[in-house]
């Protein structure tokens, strides 16, 4: 079985590096990106369609061409707490004590109000053990974070984290075989 995920189209946050809302949508550029994801999905037989809760995850779904999914928060992007709606400047310069702590265990800081990236990291996987055993190929509409944090179901080593970025758009697949899984590709676009 194929597990196959895709970031969502660009966003206004997105461009204007704001963190996002949960009711942050698309953008019109937000619309091209996904022309060239959608040509790269018609090679994939898709039996199940996952979005995250969130609204741009399900516009993508809609821009891609699937009206029929399940909108799943386990695959919803890292929760940003209080820095939801505020730029990375503003934060960076507002929030210096949090930074530091995060520079010290990145994984186990909590945003304020909001999740770690291990709360993610948890979630996400509890999601994939989750489909994995229902043994069908699956398109799962999620966050640049939350995609790379579901690379750690596979991968073990977390000090690889900050070698992977996902772009808006891009494809990632996993190959699930026997509780075998494999990454076939990341950051595909």
């Amino acid at each position: 079985m194929k597990i196959i995920l895709v970031r969502h189209g660009l966003t206004e946050a997105n461009m204007s590096s704001l963190y996002s809302l949960d009711s942050t949508k698309l953008s019109k550029s937000g619309f091209n990106v996904l022309v060239n994801t959608r040509r790269a999905l018609e090679k994939y037989r898709i039996d199940k369609v996952y979005t995250s809760a969130l609204l741009r995850s399900q516009q993508t779904a809609k821009m891609l061409g699937f009206e029929d999914f399940s909108p799943d928060a386990r695959i919803n992007e890292l929760d940003f707490g209080d820095f939801k709606g505020q730029s990375f400047v503003e934060v960076r310069t507002n929030y210096k004590e949090f930074f530091k702590e995060q520079d010290k265990d990145p994984f186990n800081t909590r945003y304020p109000n909001g999740e770690s990236r291990m709360d993610l990291i948890k979630r996400t996987s509890e999601f994939l053990d989750e489909i994995s055993k229902k043994n069908e190929n699956a398109l799962c509409v999620s966050h640049g974070i939350a995609i790379k944090s579901c690379l750690f179901w596979i991968l073990k080593d977390l000090s690889d984290w900050e070698s992977f970025w996902i772009e808006n758009g891009a494809i990632t697949v996993f190959d699930v075989k026997s509780n075998i899984k494999l990454i076939e590709k990341v950051n595909n676009i």
